[in-house]
Order: structure tokens, then C-alpha cells, then sequence
């Protein structure tokens, strides 16, 4: 089971492990990779993520473009954000001295060479999420997390099927999280609530950027800020088990109720349902045990409005046993 990327806890009851994804959107350019990869740190994420590929090695000459890329040429579209491996090895130096884990996404074989070399802490895999798991797993890979992402860019409102976090978790009982090409900020809090752990978003460095994922990306800002929104909500939703809270004890006797004599009562009187009323606060005898009450006997005198103790009283039980 995935406990930890990178030296770094991951899974339920540790802080949201955040993936800043560099993507596509250094232009195919180190320095700005190096940039976003400084941008990440500074806004608290955990991780920042490259997209490892070679053109001819990802698309076929005639590959059509998806809804969201104008071009003629999807390789040529490509081509232009392929990183060199010096480039690599340089954002790996970079994160390692920002304390980042450093991931990427190959695309093919020879990327995956290529990331061995530099030395990344994990690896994201874009693909059917079943089939990549059994996968996976035949292969004896265990430390293993996945991620529900919607394949638009951005999400359409609506779109979103959250719920499928859960899904995932329950089905097959890995650490879950989301990929987010939302539009709006609302989408990490609610998928905390379905038991995401992990989330990824991608970076550009402020609001000016014309990078190509900029309409599916957060500001460092915006970054920190949801980071932020994600502790709060962890925070919230706790662990599941009903108990009484810290926050709630201190308010625990007077919210619930004690029995409370409605009448005076002399020493060995039968306290009947007309003699006893349940009243705040929860002093002495709790509501609760009324049927131990009923039937028992005065020990001493009780006053009117008097709250009953277990010293007040003989129940039958007891009589019973001292004869």
C-alpha cells in the first residue's frame, strides 16, 4: 500500500499531498519550468509533476487534435514542449533543492530511461484506470494511488463526477485522489469529503500567463489558498467515529438531562412517574436510567426541585438484595 512519495506521508488522516503540475505549461523551456518549479514551492505544494514525451514517439503524423488544441499538426504541437534531458536533470536539482518531490508522466519507453537517469520519485501514469491497475499490479507494483480526472480541459459545471473518488477507494482500496481541470475552486473541497488525498493542479506563474493549460491552472496564489481550503476541510471531516468531541464537552452536562424530584419526599417514599421530571442540567441521576428510578424508594428526605442522586435512592434490586 502507497504511504509515502518522496519521503512524504500520503493517504487518509495525513495533510493533502499536492501535485503542482508543470505540464506543458513551461513552453518548452527550462527556465520556465525552473520558474514554475520555484512557484510551486512558494505556494506550499508537495510536488511538481513534468510531462516527459517525444513527439513522433506520442502521436501518429495524422493524429487529429483534441477539442481544446488548435493546430495542424499534432506532432509539430508537441515537438515544442519536448524537454531535453539536461533540462530534466536541471528541474530535478531544483526540486531537490526546494525540498519538492519531483514526478513526471512519461509517454513512452525511452522517457522512462530518461527519468531513471535524472531520478524521479514517481511516476504518473495517463490511462483506463482499471486496466491500469491490474496492470500495475501483475507486474508486482505495489505502491500504487489513483487519481479520478475528467479528460476536458476545462471541466464543463456539471461535469465534474466527483463522486467517482469514492468509487475508486471502494473498489480498489488504494489512497484516491483528484486531477483537476475545473473552472472553479470548489471542486478540492468537495472531492476531501468523497476521501481524496491527493490532488493535482497546473501552475503558471501568475494571472498574464498565456501558457497553453493556463485556463485549467491556479496561480501560486490561488495555489496556497486552496491548499489552504483542503487543511480546513480535513480538518472538518475528521475521522468518522461518532464520540463526544473536545469542542462539545464542555457543554455536555448542560444540554443533556437529570432526573429532578417534582415534589418533596420523605425518607423511604416510592418515587412514582409523578414524582420525578427530567430537567437540565444532567446532574446526578442521568434521564437515562428513569426505569431504575421508578419504583425505588426515598433513602433520606429529598427536597422539591432537587436533583436525584444514586445516594437519594434504594432501587428494587437493591432491597432484593438486602434481604
Amino acid at each position: 500500500m502507497l504511504t509515502r512519495i518522496g519521503g512524504r506521508p500520503v493517504g487518509p488522516g495525513a495533510p493533502l499531498f499536492t501535485i503542482a503540475e508543470i505540464g506543458l505549461n513551461h513552453g518548452g523551456s527550462r527556465d520556465e519550468a525552473i520558474r514554475l518549479a520555484r512557484a510551486a514551492a512558494a505556494s506550499g505544494a508537495s510536488a511538481i509533476k513534468l510531462q516527459t514525451l517525444r513527439a513522433d514517439r506520442l502521436v501518429a503524423q495524422h493524429c487529429p487534435a483534441p477539442a481544446h488544441v488548435q493546430a495542424e499538426s499534432l506532432r509539430d504541437f508537441f515537438r515544442q514542449f519536448e524537454l531535453s534531458e539536461e533540462a530534466h536533470a536541471a528541474v530535478a536539482a531544483e526540486a531537490r533543492a526546494l525540498g519538492l518531490v519531483l514526478m513526471s508522466t512519461p509517454f513512452d519507453e525511452g522517457s522512462v530511461d530518461l527519468l531513471e537517469r535524472v531520478g524521479v520519485d514517481a511516476y504518473k501514469i495517463a490511462s483506463e484506470v482499471m486496466a491500469a491497475v491490474a496492470c500495475a499490479r501483475d507486474a508486482g507494483a505495489s505502491a500504487i494511488a489513483v487519481l479520478h480526472c475528467v479528460s476536458s480541459y476545462p471541466v464543463p459545471s456539471g461535469s465534474e463526477n466527483l463522486a467517482a473518488i469514492a468509487t475508486l477507494a471502494r473498489t480498489l482500496r488504494l489512497p484516491v485522489g483528484l486531477s483537476d481541470h475545473s473552472a472553479t475552486p470548489e471542486a478540492l473541497v468537495v472531492a476531501m469529503a468523497f476521501g481524496a488525498s491527493i490532488y493535482e493542479r497546473h501552475l503558471i506563474a501568475d494571472e498574464a500567463s498565456d501558457a497553453i493549460d493556463a485556463p485549467v491552472s491556479s496561480t501560486p496564489e490561488q495555489l496556497r489558498d486552496a491548499i489552504a481550503a483542503a487543511e480546513r476541510a480535513r480538518q472538518a471531516i475528521g475521522d468518522g467515529r461518532k464520540r463526544c468531541l473536545p469542542a462539545e464537552a464542555v457543554n455536555l452536562t448542560a444540554s443533556r438531562r437529570g432526573l429532578y424530584a417534582r415534589r418533596s419526599l420523605f425518607a423511604g417514599e416510592c418515587l412514582m412517574a409523578t414524582d420525578v421530571i427530567a430537567l437540565r442540567p444532567a446532574e446526578g441521576i442521568p434521564a437515562s436510567a428513569i426505569d431504575l428510578v421508578l419504583g425505588s424508594r426515598a433513602s433520606r428526605p429529598i427536597a422539591a426541585g432537587q436533583a436525584l442522586t444514586w445516594d437519594d435512592i434504594v432501587t428494587e434490586s437493591q432491597e432484593r438484595h438486602a434481604v
